[in-house]
């Protein structure tokens, strides 16, 4: 490797535009001033290459070491070990390898580097726009490659882009080959990512404004799309998650065993007794769901689902649950009974789990709850009361409800009289477990979005959801949601019909389903695109070994290891030969140094005119036999020879004198071309 060599100005370029399209997509994850050292540095490299700043010496050397261990120290204290943390100091690494590069070998390491980085965004995302991004950024790493070692007379942009962009889609029968063919196999390490409320979904715990502030996000929670064309109308889609009944007077919560989230199989004992649990009416409806990460085990499904994917698993309470965190997008197929009956004889201790309340405070409640069912005969008959309490009196369904005092209940109930569904979810479970009706609270997702391009349907952030469970003797755990006693609308319609007028409703978000489906192409642009991206989910980001075994049962037949093996190597080397012929039959003169090209376009033109150039025949020589038999083409050919002569036998050093030579060859080419028309018609020849 050559230890002098100079990186020339426009390879610097490219490098530099490889850096920045490659950090674009870390910016929203780093920390801001993280972000500002990166833009310095650039800066820096850009001074330096114009000889206005020098490389950095020793002491700063060592200051930027300090200054990155400090960093890393500082970061795993303040957001843990993880993914968030690790990107910011390989970008940091990154940045400050950029402004001591000299050398050729300096330039690869910041470009493998590069595309490093640029994968490091399909840990965060794998969706069909950030895999556009990675396409185009990967050609413009290959630019810069390209750039760093092609021929210094051939440094025009345009010629390195085509250049680039020729090499990906060489490159691309093979990737399709291997992503298709090779064995799918699960990953062999994981990375810990950090998220907020809006990333990890519902959560296991429920206080007051907890799903309000869910609500407040337009983020995508997961898809559906049935079987078979189902008609469900929106009061029908609960999408049921967790089950919380441990109340302490402030917060709901699941009640686990200290192992809960470590693995699903262990999510304490999966194996329970089903014989009389549950009774089932009516044909299943079947249905696949591709969820979003949530960095959590459990999963959404219609009250009473079954799960028909592997690695899938049912808790005590009919949740389900996956086989480890969903750290990227999860699709799994799910079998639900609409009508069901759970748990029709219910044991002693789930019926003391669900009917315990805090020995103290909220009298006031406990006292309205006894009078109210002393006033009923059944318990149903006092779960429809409450219903109705709520619904004649002045109770308002808000994302800004008032604050509640130590008594969270009272308050709630009879001084501010506002809330969302936790607020009423919560109100409601209290006023069963005060008279001893067991009771619970469901979080999870209500309603969806239809699709009508690929019949599927989305379900976002925003109808994230709380209701209640009641067991009732003779019908088992029954549902029922209080907030539709307040806002049928919320229920009927959707939350974005219900909250429409609701200044703290997706302020922050400009466009989602509720400000564009009144704006027509618009609406359909948004419908379609998100169409294409639930296509790509389906058939690439969730291309697993299941599917793939299937597709090779189509083409091969039996499955076996030989064959499988087989088939791979012969798609792989026919696509390998093919690619191979079409590379050696590209046309020789490409691979020539651009003068030269230039030089023998001349010869071209002068054997229209019969003075082909001979085998082995010198630019002078030929000059000098050209003007001998056509005087008139004196002046053009001895300054098109000059000029060649020049360009081929002078320095390959790349500057603007030279590529003025170069551009001016071809204008003089143009002009010969003009000389020779009227002479060639003469000779015949076109």
């Amino acid at each position: 490797m050559d230890i002098n060599y100079q990186i020339p100005r426009s390879a610097l370029i490219w490098v530099l535009v490889s850096v920045v399209i490659v950090l674009i997509p870390q910016t929203i994850r780093m920390p801001i001033w993280v972000t500002v050292i990166a833009a310095i540095c650039i800066l820096w490299r850009l001074l330096i290459s114009q000889g206005k700043l020098n490389y950095p010496g020793r002491k700063i050397r060592i200051v930027v070491v300090l200054f990155t261990l400090i960093f890393s120290i500082s970061q795993i204290r303040s957001i843990g070990i993880g993914l968030d943390s690790a990107v910011s100091l390989l970008a940091l690494g990154f940045v400050f390898k950029l402004i001591e590069m000299r050398y050729k070998r300096d330039i690869y390491v910041v470009l493998s580097l590069c595309f490093v980085m640029s994968m490091v965004s399909f840990l965060y995302s794998q969706g069909i726009v950030t895999s556009a991004y990675i396409a185009m950024t990967v050609i413009i790493i290959l630019c810069a490659m390209i750039a760093c070692n092609r021929s210094s007379l051939i440094l025009e942009a345009e010629s390195t882009v085509k250049l680039a962009m020729k090499i990906t889609f060489q490159a691309l029968p093979l990737t399709i080959v291997l992503f298709m063919l090779f064995p799918r196999i699960a990953p062999l390490w994981a990375v810990p990512t950090q998220n907020n409320a809006s990333g990890t979904g519902v959560s296991d715990e429920m206080s007051p404004g907890d799903i309000s502030q869910l609500v407040r996000t337009s983020g995508l929670a997961f898809r559906v799309q049935f079987e078979e064309e189902v008609s469900l109308p929106n009061e029908l889609l609960y999408w049921r998650g967790l089950v919380l009944d441990d109340y302490d007077g402030e917060t709901w919560r699941r009640s686990r065993s200290r192992s809960a989230y470590g693995n699903a199989a262990a999510f304490g004992n999966f194996r329970f007794n089903w014989e009389g649990r549950m009774e089932t009416n009516g044909i299943p409806l079947r249905y696949n769901v591709i969820m979003e990460p949530t960095q959590q085990p459990w999963i959404y499904g219609l009250h009473l689902a079954e799960p028909i994917s592997s690695g899938i698993f049912l808790s005590r309470n009919f949740e389900m649950f996956n086989n480890g965190l969903i750290s990227q997008r999860l699709s799994y197929d799910v079998a639900s009974y609409i009508e069901n009956q759970t748990d029709l004889f219910l044991t002693s201790s789930p019926r003391r789990n669900n009917i315990e309340i805090p020995a103290q405070g909220n009298e006031r409640s406990l006292q309205f709850a006894r009078e109210l069912r002393a006033a009923v005969d059944t318990d149903r008959e006092y779960a429809l009361a409450v219903l109705n309490y709520f619904a004649t009196n002045q109770y308002f369904y808000t994302l800004n409800p008032g604050l509640l005092g130590e008594n969270r209940i009272d308050d709630f109930l009879f001084n501010t009289m506002e809330g969302f569904c936790e607020h009423y979810a919560s109100a409601f479970a209290y006023l069963m477990r005060a008279v001893d009706i067991p009771a619970r609270v469901v979080v999870g997702y209500q309603g969806a979005e239809y699709n009508p391009f690929e019949n599927y349907m989305m379900v976002y952030q925003y109808n994230a959801h709380a209701w209640n469970e009641v067991w009732l003797e003779g019908e088992g755990w029954v549902r029922f949601d209080p907030t539709g006693a307040v806002s049928p609308t919320r229920i009927e319609l959707g939350a974005e019909a219900a909250l429409r007028d609701d200044p703290a409703f997706l302020d922050d978000f400009l466009f989602t389903a509720m400000r564009l489906g009144g704006m027509g192409w618009i609406n359909t642009l948004r419908l379609r695109f998100d169409a294409l991206e639930y296509e790509w989910n389906r058939r690439v980001v969730n291309y697993n070994e299941e599917v793939q075994f299937e597709l090779l049962e189509e083409l091969i037949g039996d499955v076996t290891e030989s064959k499988a093996v087989l088939f791979l190597l012969i798609a792989t080397a026919l696509v390998m030969l093919g690619v191979g012929v079409a590379v050696i039959r590209v046309d020789r003169s490409a691979q020539r140094d651009p003068v030269v090209n230039l030089y023998v376009s001349i010869g071209k033109e002068l054997e229209k005119i019969d003075l082909p150039r001979k085998r082995g025949e010198g630019p002078l020589h030929y000059r000098d036999r050209v003007i001998a038999e056509r005087p008139e083409l004196a002046e053009i050919m001895s300054e098109l020879t000059e000029l060649y002569v020049q360009l081929s036998y002078r320095s390959r050093t790349v500057d603007n004198l030279q590529r003025n030579q170069t551009r001016q060859l071809k204008a003089m080419l143009n002009q010969l071309r003009f000389k020779l028309s009227p002479l060639a018609k003469i000779s015949g020849k076109v």
